[in-house]
């Protein structure tokens, strides 16, 4: 999923060049593995530079600041969430609303617990405007993926745009994500079972019409 220009260009600068692309994705190996030894507050752009051996000056030309680069962090593991949630398309096939809200509930969460940086960076609340609309826009790219799923599963169901109440549910089972991770800094199993409940207890209200 790509992020609309007016996101790329206040924080980053696309690589067009092999060499710069190479650069850029060590840069960010790097950096989040510094993440994972210091956390995002002791991240710094030089020590970025010095220990992937990538001159702080290209460093600055794609990431103005270190703000820049978590966000670009964030987001490749966005887009590898929202991967694997198109991912369970064809285990949900002919799968009921529960089955939906319940299996892409648990893969969404073994992944954060898998990957403890996407855990930081994205549970523990976005550092930036531009990380946050990053986050509203995998959600509702989500939203559009599960809707067209549970349609196909049942073509006479009426699943509303306006609101747009897939999205609405992906965020409550997200709001629990984040919770769990604030209280016991993972997603508990039991804290996973209360965001799939909660996102369904509201998708079958709205729905049952």
């Amino acid at each position: 999923m790509e992020l609309p220009d007016r996101l790329i260009t206040t924080s980053s600068k696309k690589p067009l060049q092999e060499r710069s692309r190479d650069r850029v994705d060590r840069v960010l190996k790097v950096a989040e593995k510094l993440v994972a030894e210091v956390g995002p507050e002791g991240l710094s752009i030089p020590e970025v530079a010095r220990v992937s051996g990538v001159p702080r000056a290209s460093i600055y030309q794609f990431f103005p600041n270190k703000y820049a680069l978590l966000l670009a962090i964030s987001d490749i593991h966005l887009r590898r969430v929202s991967d694997l949630v198109a991912g369970l398309r064809d285990q949900l096939q002919g799968g009921s609303l529960e089955d939906i809200a319940r299996l892409t509930t648990r893969s969404t969460a073994d992944y954060y617990n898998q990957h403890p940086v996407a855990s930081v960076l994205i549970l523990g609340g976005p550092m930036s405007r531009n990380a946050y609309l990053s986050q509203e826009i995998t959600i509702q790219d989500i939203g559009r993926q599960l809707r067209l799923l549970l349609m196909h599963n049942n073509p006479e169901l009426r699943v509303p745009e306006s609101p747009d109440v897939m999205t609405i549910a992906v965020e409550i089972a997200f709001a629990c994500m984040k919770h769990s991770y604030y209280t016991y800094a993972t997603i508990t199993d039991e804290m996973a079972g209360q965001a799939a409940l909660a996102a369904l207890a509201y998708l079958r209200g709205v729905l049952r019409d």
